[in-house]
């Protein structure tokens, strides 16, 4: 049963995964990142079936575009960030052009490099740098919230947070786990939550990340955090490949008993990330209606 007075906002689906499913192709390192100018219609339309499905906020595609990324594809400098630009107000279009009237729109941002590899983060002075850019875009474009997702490097975390301060909109930090005490850099949980805490952070979540893990995590975050929290977890049985591909799903009924427990806890944002499809997420939400 969830808790009183707490209003539960239901976050959209996969994206990534969701477009392998439709057929795209999705190459690194680019991955997701240009479908917004080269698969328009297949992007907006996962979004209205997440919006149909009961979601409450859309996830802009825009967790890989990035100038960084487009540089890495061959583009000059100037192309890259040109390019970026373009993929990125149409991703916050896309979102727009789908939604309903009390949608809130959350501008993805992910780490640089490689969400799955903290060790790549190339350091504070060009994270801040990327990251007011990129923030500032999706701001300028109309997202309602600025969502740091995937984040399991300290260092880049601090970064972000720093770079979105002089922006006024709500920041939302959503962490990546190893294991139920740590991110995936290995820093502790606990210290990383206290930094969020004194940095102007509106919500933290936890995403990508799989439901045995995060049902041990949930303890630790209600002990140090006394904001609003969510989550939206994997829904595979171990973690995606790095192009995408889970080898096997979590059957619905276990899913649905990981989603009623955080409800219970006290999450107010609860979604699903990797494998997910609107069917999960019309899960979710007739899960929340109880």
């Amino acid at each position: 049963m969830k808790k009183d007075n707490i209003k539960i906002l239901i976050m959209d689906g996969a994206m990534g995964t969701e477009l392998i499913r439709h057929g795209v192709e999705l190459p690194l390192p680019m991955w997701s990142g240009d479908a917004n100018l080269t698969h328009p219609e297949t992007i907006y339309q996962i979004h209205k079936d997440n919006i149909d499905a009961g979601a409450d906020i859309l996830t802009t595609n825009t967790f890989r575009t990035t100038p960084r990324t487009y540089s890495k594809s061959g583009l000059s400098d100037t192309d890259s960030i040109n390019r970026a630009y373009d993929s990125l107000n149409t991703a916050v279009a896309l979102a727009k052009r789908a939604s309903g009237k009390e949608t809130l729109i959350a501008g993805s941002i992910a780490p640089l490099e490689d969400c799955y590899s903290p060790e790549l983060f190339p350091g504070s002075p060009a994270a801040e740098n990327e990251f007011t850019q990129l923030s500032e875009w999706l701001f300028s474009a109309g997202a309602d919230i600025i969502l740091y997702e995937t984040m399991g490097c300290l260092e880049e975390i601090k970064a972000a947070t720093f770079a979105v301060r002089s922006i006024n909109i709500p920041c939302w930090v959503s962490l990546i786990l190893k294991d139920k005490d740590h991110l995936l850099d290995g820093s502790d949980l606990k210290d990383v939550i206290e930094y969020l805490s004194i940095n102007d952070v509106d919500r933290i979540l936890i995403n990508c990340t799989l439901v045995t893990i995060l049902n041990d995590a949930i303890e630790l975050i209600l002990e140090t955090w006394t904001g609003p929290w969510g989550v939206y977890p994997n829904t595979g049985v171990t973690m995606p490949s790095k192009d995408g591909k889970i080898k096997e799903m979590i059957p619905d009924n276990d899913f649905s008993i990981s989603i009623k427990n955080y409800i219970g806890l006290g999450a107010s944002v609860v979604g699903a990330c990797c494998g997910s499809t609107a069917k999960t997420i019309q899960l979710i939400k007739n899960i929340s209606k109880d």
